[in-house]
């Protein structure tokens, strides 16, 4: 429910330990879904969070690190 705060909450997580909003957007999507994207940093580092909510509702959330970029496949010489 809207106002209640998650046991396991990881943005919350996140303010608490040092890191930063420094950007926020939200997106109207199809049937009143709102996409809320925010932009978290700690000194050299930023991590994506969003969440997908329907009215008081929460869908999803999610969380990217954009910087630095992960190291997710070999590169090539």
């Amino acid at each position: 429910m809207a106002g209640e705060q998650q046991q396991d909450d990881k943005l919350s997580r996140l303010l608490s330990s040092g890191w930063s909003i420094v950007g926020y957007s939200t997106t109207m999507m199809a049937a009143g879904t709102m996409t809320h994207s925010v932009l978290l940093q700690k000194e050299h580092v930023l991590i994506s969070a969003t969440i997908v909510a329907e009215g008081d509702h929460e869908i999803g959330r999610a969380f990217t690190m954009l910087a630095p970029a992960p190291d997710t496949k070999k590169r090539r010489p």
